[in-house]
């Protein structure tokens, strides 16, 4: 599991707020009384974690959930142990009871930071819940990777352009087996309602690590997506374009032809556009975006072309989507 150095920012600023905020108002109760520590109330809060978590990610399984309640269950008491040794300094308590206060017995704060620990960790919990469910599969020899770096951002191009396999990409190929569960994985996949472009976008959102999915034409007119958070489809749709036009130069001048695939790698988030005859998809995800959600990339083209092909037949998109609307 890999934390990125903004996760690890937003947790610090936000368990200092969890010990500053209560710090305003102690040692104000609003009417709740000091509680005592108990397992039952240990219970409930682990139940209350785990809950939060499985929303979180609804594929988890029970061991994942069980880990990810109990690093909640430790952050929040190193949370309350934080705020008891601060009012033990500004308040000269004794420092037993200080920790007892903020651990357990002084509600505000307790109460506070119980709802607030499982968002507060949710970019972990994430992490922790998702598992990939088959390997990385080798590239094909069709395939090449070619790397530059502009404005600390790594972009991955692959061309049409054939090369020899070389032994360190035949070390990534999938066993048969592993073969076998990737393509029973995908033909036992359905996808029903909305047009084509739709179901495509809403099956590889279907990944929480994913926050856009989008079909593109290449006039810029958005065809179909999904988004999640605060990820604005129609913000990122024109560099779907501007993105192949930036890489086709220096491709040309190589005599590399077309790009196919262009991977930018950003320190936040991971963005893949991915470049047929007629229309772009582009994915903005995590930066640990596991193997699947290249294989639900892959699917979704397979999707969408057997969409047009079915209901446009050899017309172009920018024409389909103007007799679709």
């Amino acid at each position: 599991m890999e934390i990125t150095a903004r996760t690890t920012r937003q947790i610090i600023l936000f368990s200092m707020l969890l010990v500053v905020v209560p710090m305003v108002v102690f040692p104000e109760r609003f009417g709740l009384s000091l509680a005592r520590t108990s397992l039952i109330n240990i219970l409930y809060e682990a139940v209350f974690y785990g809950v939060v978590c499985y929303l979180f990610s609804r594929t988890a399984t029970l061991l994942q959930l069980v880990q990810v309640t109990g690093l909640c269950l430790i952050y929040r008491m190193a949370a309350g142990a934080l705020f008891g040794f601060t009012i033990s300094a500004m308040y000269s308590m004794d420092l037993g009871v200080s920790l007892s206060l903020g651990m357990s017995g002084y509600l505000p704060t307790v109460l506070l930071q119980i709802v607030a620990t499982p968002f507060v960790l949710r970019p972990v919990a994430i992490q922790l819940v998702s598992t990939p469910l088959v390997r990385r599969a080798a590239p094909p020899p069709t395939e090449i990777a070619e790397s530059g770096h502009t404005g600390g951002t790594t972009i991955a191009v692959s061309t049409k352009r054939g090369v020899s396999r070389t032994d360190s990409q035949a070390s990534l190929e999938m066993t048969a087996a592993d073969t076998e569960l990737q393509v029973e994985t995908l033909s036992e996949t359905t996808v029903t309602g909305g047009n084509g472009f739709e179901r495509a976008t809403r099956y590889i959102g279907e990944d929480t690590s994913v926050h856009l999915a989008a079909v593109v034409d290449f006039e810029g007119l958005l065809l179909g997506h999904f988004q999640r958070g605060d990820a604005v489809a129609e913000d990122w749709a024109p560099y779907a374009l501007l993105v192949r036009e930036a890489n086709r130069g220096v491709l040309h001048r190589a005599g590399w032809g077309e790009p196919e695939s262009v991977t930018l790698a950003l320190t936040d988030r991971r963005v893949v556009v991915t470049y047929d005859k007629t229309f772009c998809l582009l994915v903005v995800a995590d930066p640990q975006m596991d193997d699947f959600v290249k294989i639900r990339i892959r699917q979704g083209l397979e999707i969408v072309r057997k969409y047009i092909a079915e209901r446009y037949g050899d017309s172009l998109v920018g024409k389909a989507e103007k007799t679709y609307v």
